[in-house]
């Protein structure tokens, strides 16, 4: 008996708090008094009172509002008559109390696995309410400790990194205790285990091991260590069933052997040491989050009130109190190019263990803070702070009071000159700071004398007019100090003392640096736009490691970087839209055939199709290719165009003829290929009618022609004619509000019809004719939709939000309706062995079957470890589901290449 006792709402919510029911738990005959007399104690009520928090001396669980109250769970009692005002008395149990002095009761009469909790006075008196399910109130809570809870010491006994890699300890055991031994294997295989473990350890780190046998899964089938993924499938978890899922195959193509781990927190991040252990500190729209870079724990998770956004951030322990200090702009407006002196950013000091205020916030600036550091000036700790004002200020961490009274006010705030970085260090003996500004400005000034302006960084290089400087640093090289800037596509070394560049500008594509010492020595770590790494050996000027590319290619540039040492070794911490990669680039290579390589973005369309040699899938990617693989072994067979720019918009399959095509559509083209030999066999342009710019595709026979209707942004549905080339001299279907989402052909008894959605209105259209002869009225938007194809009728499904609809088209009459439990992101839905079977992918990286005659679910829930972009049932029972820039094909029945069956 285990955590299953409760139900997995309930479940989700205490992994994410950090809590377990201690190993060997079993509930046991227990009886206590209550308002009603003798009661027993459920066992799930036993299993709550039994729970381990983190070191439960120093972890506490608060509310997350305004009142932050502090929750004791466990503190069980009985609970007097009188405590609750009742005409009818029940078997009230307390389980706890809340710091606002109210007991937590349940009623012993009436539970189950998500039990109600009511919160009463203990004064009493009062009436108990509807109260909260367990999960609800769970969910409301947060944890905090009053200074930093790291794990505990892992084993360094010889042979303990070796124990630990087995499939038994990857399911069931906690993710900081494991993570620490994976830096101490050294057999090939036990490499390959460690890399499949850290592959989404971010995604499994805090989930019940039901979740985490499936994510593990799949990531040994990414890597190719088949024998691993069977290991890891036949894992038992008490009081759940055998897994019915099974990996087939899988596409890695963004996997490395140098990424460490991955973390979607803030954005504005930095590194540093405290307690002995690295960490890594981040700060979001209004979340602090300390991660423990040995174990990958988060000690951390605090919610930050401030009304401003940040933009910059450093950390720093003064009289024993670790001191997060962030930068911040005004909300829409200074952040937008100047607030015009309107409003002015903020300082702010916050507690780096639990993010409450460390001291009022600190004002000055015109516009918005774009950099912050802490140093000790003259023995006293200090903020240095710069933004769109162009001026550095000096204030004094304890109190907030003002140290210098700068002169240069600048009133024009179009923030073009903003100082975007702020470096300290020494020289001769005194404090320095060297601040970097977007117009490419780079200036030295003396923080001893209040921070009066130095040096200018001159340069004589021409490249240099329109450059601009997002990061500094002081580094040491032959026992001198040397600022390293990066920012304007290179990276550059200066004299502090003279101001001049020292020799040629280094690298291309440059934007963020940071300065590491490795033996001894200085190097440098320099990132691109896109993410790509390298280290630097500034004596030699040369690259020593890297490079290694470990962000998407597509969407914005690199936020932040950093370094950190972690087991001795150093890794990079490079960060974009909130999402953190963390690489070591001392990690041998994995040998062997390594992961199948794919698309390099997100996949956002799947079809399948058969030829004379077995069926094959299609995936289109968002700013990639489309490429065709074989069914049976993911073989990749052909890459089919190279239109990065454009994307695919959506990817079909279908028959010209006799022969097996596919149809890829981007925004202003059609195109057909020979799925067989990846020829392209014709090109249609379609951007040319009127501005019509294609959304989405797919195909249908109409009178003996292949047609593909193309779903235009312009609210209008055009038919092409694949076979011809052009137009299919069929009405263009219009009517809708705005663009329409999806075009979906049909067949409503013998006649072709097109499915058209655009809001929350679904429009049945007779292609032939134009006319909509069926309209299906929807509580919400349609997000999206397919088509069920029994042997009896088609029937059209819908989805809305975490519903979908079952419709007849012919009557335009609504079947039934299944609550998914998660937001529909993609739809499939086939007839298979007689079972009309729909699945559904969600945005919490889930997928469902579900069996439309019944609206029951059908199997388990799989969890993948990335987000469900598109999925196709395929033949054999078989299910492809494309998850980030991956594919992989899986089986729900019996799985004889894995030897595994099905029991759910």
């Amino acid at each position: 008996m285990s955590s299953n006792v409760l139900s997995p709402d309930v479940r989700s919510q205490v992994y994410r708090l950090k809590g377990r029911i201690p190993e060997g738990f079993r509930p046991r005959e227990w009886v206590v008094r209550t308002p009603v007399g003798m009661y027993p104690v459920p066992p799930a009520v036993q299993a709550l009172l039994a729970m381990e928090w983190p070191s439960r001396q120093r972890q506490r669980l608060i509310f997350d509002d305004e009142s932050g109250r502090e929750v004791h769970l466990g503190a069980y009692c009985e609970v007097e008559n009188g405590l609750v005002e009742e005409e009818t008395p029940r078997a009230w149990y307390a389980i706890g109390y809340d710091q606002g002095q109210c007991y937590l009761v349940v009623d012993l009469a009436d539970m189950d696995g998500d039990f109600r909790v009511y919160q009463v006075d203990h004064e009493g008196g009062e009436e108990a309410g509807e109260g909260l399910h367990l999960s609800t109130l769970l969910s409301e809570l947060r944890s905090a400790s009053d200074h930093f809870d790291f794990p505990a010491g892992t084993d360094r006994r010889p042979g303990a990194a070796r124990s630990a890699i087995d499939a038994h300890t990857f399911v069931h055991a906690r993710p900081d205790e494991l993570l620490p031994l994976l830096d101490h294997v050294t057999s090939v295989e036990d490499r390959l285990a460690s890399h499949v473990y850290r592959t989404s350890v971010d995604r499994h780190r805090d989930s019940d091991p039901v979740t985490r046998r499936q994510v593990l899964a799949m990531d040994a089938v990414r890597w190719r260590a088949d024998e691993l993924a069977c290991a890891i499938t036949a894992v038992p978890v008490d009081g759940a069933p055998a897994e019915a899922w099974a990996v087939e195959w899988a596409t890695g193509s963004q996997l490395d052997p140098r990424v460490r781990g991955r973390y979607r927190v803030g954005s504005i991040q930095v590194t540093a040491v405290a307690q002995g252990r690295p960490v890594l500190v981040a700060v979001g729209t209004s979340a602090l989050h300390v991660i423990d870079l040995a174990t990958g724990a988060t000690v951390v998770e605090a919610r930050l009130e401030s009304p401003q956004k940040f933009r910059a951030l450093a950390v720093t322990e003064a009289g024993g109190r670790w001191i997060a200090v962030t930068g911040a702009a005004c909300v829409g407006r200074c952040d937008d190019g100047g607030c015009g002196g309107g409003c002015g950013g903020r300082i702010e000091r916050w507690s780096l263990t639990d993010g409450t205020p460390a001291g009022a916030p600190i004002t000055g600036h015109l516009g918005s803070v774009r950099a912050v550091a802490v140093a000790s000036v003259a023995g006293k700790q200090v903020i240095i702070s710069g933004g769109g004002d162009r001026v550095l200020r000096m204030w004094d961490l304890e109190t907030g009071a003002p140290l210098n009274a700068p002169s240069a006010e600048v009133p024009d705030l179009d923030e073009t000159g903003a100082i975007a970085a702020i470096a300290v260090g020494e020289e001769g003996g005194r404090t320095i700071a060297v601040t970097g500004a977007e117009d490419g400005t780079g200036l030295v000034w003396d923080l001893e004398s209040g921070g009066t302006l130095g040096r200018s960084l001159t340069s004589d290089d021409p490249d240099r007019v329109d450059a601009w400087i997002s990061h500094a640093s002081i580094a040491r090289f032959d026992g001198r100090p040397t600022v390293v800037t990066s920012g304007d596509d290179k990276l550059r070394l200066w004299d502090p003392q003279t101001g001049k560049q020292l020799g040629d500008a280094l690298g291309e594509g440059c934007v963020r640096s940071a300065v590491a010492e490795i033996d001894g020595q200085s190097v440098v770590v320099t990132a691109s736009y896109r993410g790509v790494v390298k280290v630097w050996d500034l004596r030699d000027r040369r690259v020593v490691r890297g490079p290694v590319s470990v962000l998407s290619s597509s969407g914005g540039y690199v936020d932040a970087l950093s370094t950190a040492f972690v087991n001795g070794r150093l890794v990079v911490l490079v960060s974009k839209h909130g999402h953190t990669v963390v690489v070591d680039l001392e990690a041998a290579p994995v040998p062997g055939e390594g992961p199948r390589r794919g698309h390099a973005d997100e996949i956002i369309a799947v079809a399948v199709g058969g030829s004379d040699s077995g069926a094959h899938l299609v995936t289109g990617s968002r700013a990639d290719a489309a490429r065709v693989w074989n069914v049976g072994d993911g073989t990749e067979l052909h890459e089919l165009c190279t239109v990065r720019s454009a994307g695919i918009k959506a990817v079909a399959a279908t028959r010209l003829g006799d022969r097996p095509a596919v149809v890829t559509a981007e925004s202003g083209k059609l195109r057909v290929w020979d799925p067989s030999t990846g020829e392209l066999t014709r090109t249609i342009g379609v951007g040319g009618r009127d501005g019509h710019q294609v959304l989405g595709m797919s195909v249908l026979d109409h009178s003996h022609r292949t047609v593909a209707f193309t779903a235009g942004y312009d609210g209008r549905v055009l038919g092409w004619d694949l076979a011809e080339g052009g137009p299919a001299g069929l009405p263009s279907l219009t009517g809708h509000a705005q663009y329409i989402k999806a075009a979906l052909p049909m067949t409503v008894g013998d006649q072709p019809v097109v499915a058209v959605t655009d809001l929350d209105t679904v429009r049945i259209w007779d292609p032939a004719s134009g006319e909509t002869t069926r309209t299906l009225r929807h509580e919400r938007n349609v997000e999206c939709m397919t088509v069920l194809d029994s042997a009896a009728r088609q029937l059209l499904i819908t989805a809305c939000h975490d519903t979908l609809h079952i419709w007849d088209p012919a009557t335009a009459e609504r079947l039934g309706s299944i609550h998914t439990g998660d937001t529909v992101r993609a739809l499939s839905a086939a007839e298979i062995d007689g079972q009309s079977l729909v699945a559904v992918g969600g945005y919490r990286r889930t997928v469902r079957l579900w069996d439309a005659a019944t609206c029951q679910q059908v199997g388990s829930t799989l969890t993948l470890p990335d987000d469900v972009g598109a999925l196709a049932l395929a033949p054999g029972g078989r299910l492809a589901v494309a998850f980030g820039p991956d594919i992989a094909l899986l089986s729900w029945r019996d799985c004889p290449r894995r030897g595994l069956t099905e029991s759910a």
